[in-house]
């Protein structure tokens, strides 16, 4: 259900031209186009805290911190599905007990339906070297999730894609902590 690239330089080059084609559908006869569900970060899932030892704790056993930033969702809508087009970036920075010089983090992507189920989900493991005396790296990732229609295409936009870290119980405390 879901495709990850991390360079899509045909679809960079495409996208102008599905952008038209979707504006082009809304002006048509056939009438307004399926919605398109809302992609955000999960609130609390949305920052990961690794201290060394997995230990939460203090401030200068802290691996590295990681957030997500920059989200873009484009939905294309094909004959049999809908196909979205999700980046965003995640910034790590290094912390005083970071001895190997990465953050590895897990995260995830995540479809519900119009009831708020969960009906797909698949993790995602990524490691961001700080290389040299770099503090702060940033990636950015995109991704393909593939909707099959509902029967009733128009309750598409009562779905939801939802981005988070995976995080542990520890970790989940500790970002509620820190609001």
């Amino acid at each position: 259900m879901f495709s990850q690239s991390r360079f899509r330089f045909l679809t960079r080059a495409l996208l102008p031209l599905v952008l038209l084609a979707s504006v082009a559908a809304c002006s048509s006869d056939e009438g307004p186009p399926p919605g398109c569900p809302v992609t955000n970060f999960v609130d609390d899932l949305d920052r990961m805290t690794v201290f060394a030892d997995g230990a939460v704790g203090d401030l200068t056993d802290v691996r590295f911190d990681a957030q997500f930033a920059s989200l873009s969702a484009i939905c294309n809508f094909e004959d049999d599905a809908l196909v979205m087009d999700i980046a965003f970036q995640v910034i790590a920075t290094r912390g005083p007990a970071n001895k190997d010089n990465q953050a590895a983090v897990t995260y995830f992507l995540a479809i519900s339906d119009e009831t708020g189920a969960v009906i797909a989900k698949q993790t995602f493991d990524n490691v961001l070297p700080f290389r040299g005396n770099l503090r702060r790296v940033a990636i950015k990732d995109e991704f393909e999730p593939t909707i099959p229609y509902p029967s009733d295409q128009k309750i598409l936009n009562n779905y939801r894609v939802l981005i988070g870290f995976q995080l542990t119980t520890e970790q989940l405390a500790y970002n509620r902590s820190r609001r």
